[in-house]
């Protein structure tokens, strides 16, 4: 019996029917979840920055409230955080792009064991921002939004991280444009990783290795989107067959289906983040299906708002909901409870943490009314 299921037995004796996670503890009868909070700590001139490092809150998952935070690692700029899948291991970017200061880097923390450091390695690049882990739960990918630079791992059986392949941006390739590298996303067949270029405005496509930790080139190369889309974030749907990808400069959602006969993706919709007549300053961030796999959700910055929409699962097309307000100021990043009731928002600029609920049927939101400090808090990860 794996980890997972252990919990769900433990629920289900409890009286209890709900999604858990690896990090779900039951406690007299009462079910808590935890989710882990990346943040900036210093002033960067964009973000004023005011975190110590990575801090560790706990929900109640029947009200969706925040009951409590503590801190849990002093770091520069955790700016995102991954659990692994067995729920040992917490992965940790800094994010540095100081001049004169070395690349960015890949922190790995022994959760069993105090959250100590077991590696820190360079993501070869500067203005590291994600990092995604296959699903093996033994391969890693860094991005670096400065020098095009994705990086690849291998996870020891110790824990410790060892760099393993790298894919560099060619110089040239799109004259008078730079990459800017901003995330990974691992099909779940694990056959594909998916890779974000918000500066040449197109999704890099490779075949990972997870035994040799390699990344070989898809036989597609890449998708090439709308200039000046600027694709961010990416999120597959269950079944492989689709791939969202949330654009942050024209505030758009590109939706990729996947022909596996043909091994080829094709752009099958655009559609808006944002509502119609709407002219103010927008950058879109994060994106994540609901657990159901029913609902797509992103954030907009600047409208300040969660855009919703219904997914078709068989031809994987969007539609409008509508939008809801983040109750902040730049939502830089959100997370879907793991039993898909809520939905809880990191607002860079205001310092908090909203929670939202989510119709069950509708996906539309609701605010709970709570705010939560938490200082430029710019990722969440239950």
């Amino acid at each position: 019996m794996n980890r997972n299921q252990l919990y769900f037995c433990l629920f289900l004796l409890s009286g209890f029917f709900q999604t858990c996670t690896p990090k779900a503890v039951v406690t007299e009868g009462i079910i808590n979840n935890t989710a882990y909070i990346g943040a900036y700590t210093r002033d960067e001139g964009w973000v004023h920055g005011k975190s110590d490092g990575i801090s560790q809150i706990t929900v109640d998952p029947e009200s969706g409230r925040i009951l409590s935070k503590r801190s849990i690692a002093s770091m520069v700029n955790p700016s995102f955080v991954l659990e692994s899948e067995s729920g040992d291991y917490l992965y940790a970017i800094s994010e540095m792009a100081r001049k004169g200061e070395p690349s960015g880097s890949l922190v790995a923390l022994d959760i069993n064991d105090g959250y100590r450091k077991l590696s820190e390695l360079p993501t070869g690049g500067k203005a590291s921002c994600h990092v995604e882990v296959d699903g093996t739960g033994k391969m890693l990918m860094t991005t670096n939004y400065l020098g095009g630079v994705a990086m690849a791992f291998l996870q020891k059986d110790d824990g410790t991280l060892v760099e393993t392949d790298k894919f560099v941006v060619p110089e040239g390739v799109m004259p008078g444009k730079q990459p800017h590298l901003h995330s990974s996303n691992f099909s779940p067949s694990n056959r594909i990783v998916a890779v974000a270029d918000l500066g040449l405005d197109r999704v890099w496509l490779f075949y990972p290795n997870p035994v040799t930790g390699k990344i070989t080139p898809h036989a597609q190369g890449h998708v090439q989107l709308a200039s000046g889309a600027g694709p961010r974030h990416t999120e597959w749907s269950a079944d492989g067959q689709f791939l969202y990808v949330i654009n942050e400069l024209n505030g758009t959602v590109n939706v990729l289906s996947y022909n596996g006969a043909e091994d080829r993706f094709n752009n099958i919709q655009t559609i808006s983040t944002l509502p119609e007549g709407f002219s103010g300053k927008n950058s879109c961030a994060d994106i994540h299906l609901h657990p159901s796999g029913n609902f797509l959700y992103g954030s907009n910055r600047g409208h300040n708002s969660i855009v919703a929409y219904t997914v078709d699962k068989n031809s994987g097309k969007l539609e409008l909901i509508g939008h809801h307000s983040t109750e902040g100021d730049f939502p830089r990043n959100f997370a879907i409870a793991p039993s898909g009731k809520f939905l809880y928002v990191a607002n860079q600029n205001t310092s908090n943490i909203t929670v939202h609920s989510i119709n069950q049927k509708s996906g539309k939101l609701k605010s709970l009314g709570q705010s939560f400090d938490i200082a430029t808090p710019v990722c969440i990860e239950f």
